[in-house]
């Protein structure tokens, strides 16, 4: 590693210090001022009631890791800072750290049991990719339906506009007129 990227990381993890402990500090004033507001708003609040702002500090996944893969901090720790930065609740993130308390209580191999989820992850993802199968299946039949009915309209408007068709009705006035109007002209030469 390169000492422009060791002193970039530094400087990431500085930021990320400094952030979170200005985040802590507001966090302690938004407390103050919930609590007041709390005791303004409620007269039967008791004194020692407190709101409190819950906040969780940012880390670096890279720093969460080596943290926990050198065993500076447990799973209980790693676990919920890991999830909060996911963005899963606090309820989420409860339920996990039980059941990987109950996990290791019970001895489970959670090896295996990241196995077993990794093999229910791909054949969820194999009935998902059969289904979107179906579903593109179905609407390519749809779509060479609606191609068929466009070629009959398309068909039906080439054949009404190459030529004239006569409307019935209009074909028996037209041949009428036209016979007179060769009997007037031949009238009209045999006159000269």
């Amino acid at each position: 590693m390169g000492t422009s990227r060791k002193a970039h990381i530094c400087a990431f993890h500085h930021r990320l210090q400094l952030l979170n402990s200005t985040i802590q500090s507001i966090a302690i004033s938004v407390n103050k001022v919930l609590t007041a507001t709390y005791h303004a708003v409620y007269d039967d609040a008791k004194e020692g009631d407190e709101l409190t702002l819950l906040t969780a500090p940012l880390c670096s996944t890279a720093e969460l890791q080596s943290l926990f893969e050198a065993g500076v901090v447990d799973i209980e720790s790693a676990l919920p800072a890991a999830l909060h930065s996911l963005g899963c609740t606090a309820v989420e993130i409860a339920g996990a750290v039980k059941r990987r308390k109950l996990a290791d209580q019970a001895g489970t191999d959670t090896k295996l049991l990241e196995a077993q989820n990794a093999a229910k992850l791909g054949d969820a993802d194999v009935a998902l990719k059969g289904a979107q199968t179906l579903k593109t299946a179905a609407e390519v039949e749809v779509v060479k339906q609606q191609v068929g009915k466009t070629k009959a309209e398309t068909k039906k408007l080439n054949h009404d506009a190459s030529a004239p068709h006569p409307t019935p009705g209009a074909s028996a006035s037209s041949s009428s007129s036209g016979g007179s109007s060769s009997g007037s002209k031949a009238s009209s030469s045999a006159k000269k």
